[in-house]
């Protein structure tokens, strides 16, 4: 006589629960780097926006009076520029024009940094921009910062000696 057997033995669901817990182990971290890649991706967009505004403002000033590029840079004040609000009575122009270009290209929050460097013996202005609300000077693996020019490369954001404000030059 055959016994009528329903459902699964405690073996045969450990089994398969240990063969799904290996599956998830190897493919959460791998998707979690997905989403890392796809927030910098998106960080190195946004800091290329706020580039081209900082460069139309520069171009506007110097046909307008002939301010050169590190007057343009001390407009922004050498602060970080929150974009998470809107534009302050203590913001300059400058700040300003960063901020409603943003906003006109959907990015209604987010913190900018312009600073000038040199790049091929050239003075040069680049941006930063991050959207994550905490910013710090020393790195921090959750805090991803796009750049312009020279986006942040997936290494060099695992890198430990990555920072805010501070340029990541050509190699």
């Amino acid at each position: 006589m055959k016994k009528n057997r329903k459902g699964f033995t405690l073996v045969e669901l450990v089994v398969v629960i240990t063969i799904v817990s290996v599956l998830a182990a190897m493919l959460v971290p791998t998707m979690l780097n997905y989403i890392r890649k796809a927030k910098l991706k998106a960080a190195n967009t946004n800091a290329k926006t706020a580039y081209h505004a900082v460069v139309e403002f520069f171009t506007e000033r110097n046909a307008l009076d002939g301010s050169d590029m590190t007057t343009v840079v001390n407009d922004y004040g050498h602060t970080v520029i929150d974009c998470n609000i809107p534009p302050q009575g203590n913001m300059t122009t400058a700040q300003k024009r960063v901020h409603d270009i943003l906003s006109t290209n959907g990015i209604s929050s987010g913190h900018v940094w312009v600073d000038m460097t040199v790049i091929n013996n050239t003075d040069a202005i680049y941006v930063q921009w991050t959207g994550d609300a905490v910013v710090g000077a020393t790195h921090d693996p959750d805090v991803i910062v796009g750049q312009y020019p020279n986006p942040v490369t997936w290494d060099t954001y695992r890198s430990p000696n990555n920072a805010w404000t501070a340029y990541v030059a050509p190699v």
